[in-house]
């Protein structure tokens, strides 16, 4: 930090910025890091960031500053801290330094407060993959805020992609459990479907995740032995007994009738099923969601774009998504590897809508997309989408409402 210039664009960042080394002591700190303290850059040098910033004797639960080193590899997290007596949600981005030995020597942890770009105060593990500006999914991030509260089994329900295991991350990190550990199992049982040892064995996931919560991936894949002795379990769980939040991407009610569940299980959870929405039922949301992932692979990869022309959030907002969030990232991720200038352009995106095999589909397809892009251009604002169209303000309102778009979800899009 001796280059006054490097100094000087760090000071002047909203977010907060450190650098800490392996025995997480801080190197530096930045200004809009220190103004809340009260305390100089020499005051705070050398002494450990998760006591002086959050008031932890311990590691911080949520930064993960451990994979850093480690692994080396970037890491991103969520979480939810009080400030001033009012729950504020935080993206807390983490980027390794290394040494003249090749190894993460450093790392830098960027906070940033999301909280305005964010519903209720349960957030994900992943980058950005829970929040969210749909109306509609409130519901969905009101019951994950009261059912992080105590220990019941919760099932997720919801397609591949649509982030299960972020949601489950987010419930353990808002729980009392926030301290203990966080382990995924996935449920593949063997032909004879007796009781999984990697599970239940004496050394099995059940006992290493005590005090902490239990992800079960696909528990539909659980044999019927093993589905008894996890409903036997939970009806009689003690304090220390993990807490499962399991997840399945198909409906649970029909997996019961087909058996492939076994009914005591399923009453285990009937309470706290939470179906997640597919990203094609939430497309408000795809302009920020694309805007985050831009801004972390821009680091990430070192891409000049910034943000999406308007050809490109056409072709996201006529696309279905067939793999919800996790393939929007990927896209993204892409894309930005691509891009040659400040913005991601349509042709960076190697996506594109279903081919239309009749004229009138191909029309509609045509059709929604015009629409998509004079919504994108005027932010949704109808009267001067007539007018640019040359439409009547009621035609345009119908066809809106003909091809399920919301002129709302276009207003306040990314500049």
């Amino acid at each position: 930090m001796k280059a006054p210039f490097l100094q000087g664009v760090l000071d002047g960042m909203p977010e907060s910025v450190k650098i800490i080394d392996r025995q997480y002591r801080l190197v530096y700190a930045n200004q809009t890091s220190r103004k809340h303290l009260g305390l100089d850059l020499n005051e705070l040098r050398g002494r450990s960031c998760h006591e002086v910033f959050y008031g932890f004797k311990e590691k911080c639960f949520f930064c993960n500053m451990h994979k850093v080193f480690d692994q080396g590899h970037p890491v991103v997290t969520y979480c939810t801290m009080a400030v001033n007596g009012v729950n504020h949600d935080f993206e807390v981005s983490l980027f390794p330094l290394d040494g003249s030995g090749g190894r993460a020597e450093y790392a830098v942890e960027v906070v940033r407060d999301i909280t305005s770009l964010s519903k209720g105060g349960a957030l994900p593990q992943d980058a950005g993959k829970i929040s969210s500006r749909d109306r509609a999914f409130g519901l969905v991030f009101e019951q994950m805020a009261q059912w992080a509260e105590d220990d019941s089994p919760v099932l997720l329900q919801g397609e591949k992609g649509t982030g299960k295991k972020s949601f489950a991350r987010a419930l353990h990190q808002r729980s009392r459990r926030a301290a203990g550990p966080f382990r995924v199992f996935h449920c593949v049982d063997n032909p004879k479907g007796e009781c999984c040892d990697g599970l239940f064995g004496e050394d099995g996931a059940w006992e290493k995740t005590r005090d902490g919560t239990l992800y079960l991936d696909e528990v539909c894949n659980l044999g019927e032995a093993s589905q008894k002795t996890l409903a036997d379990k939970l009806s009689k769980a003690q304090a220390r007994d993990p807490r499962v939040v399991a997840a399945t991407a198909n409906d649970i009610l029909s997996l019961v009738q087909q058996e492939k569940i076994r009914l005591d299980l399923y009453n285990r959870f009937a309470s706290r099923v939470l179906r997640l929405p597919a990203l094609r039922d939430r497309k408000q949301d795809l302009p920020f969601l694309a805007q985050h992932f831009i801004e972390t692979y821009k680091v990430l990869t070192g891409s000049p774009a910034e943000k999406l022309a308007p050809e490109a959030l056409c072709q996201l907002m006529t696309y279905t998504w067939p793999g919800n969030i996790r393939e929007l990232e990927t896209q993204i991720e892409r894309a930005c590897l691509m891009a040659s200038g400040p913005q991601v352009e349509r042709l960076d995106l190697p996506i594109c809508a279903p081919a239309a095999q009749k004229l009138d589909d191909l029309l509609d397809t045509t059709e929604k997309a015009y629409l998509v892009d004079l919504l994108t251009k005027t932010r949704g604002h109808l009267q001067e989408g007539a007018r640019l169209s040359g439409l009547s303000l009621k035609t345009l309102q119908r066809k809106i409402k003909r091809h399920r778009l919301k002129a709302e979800d276009f207003r306040n899009l990314p500049e």
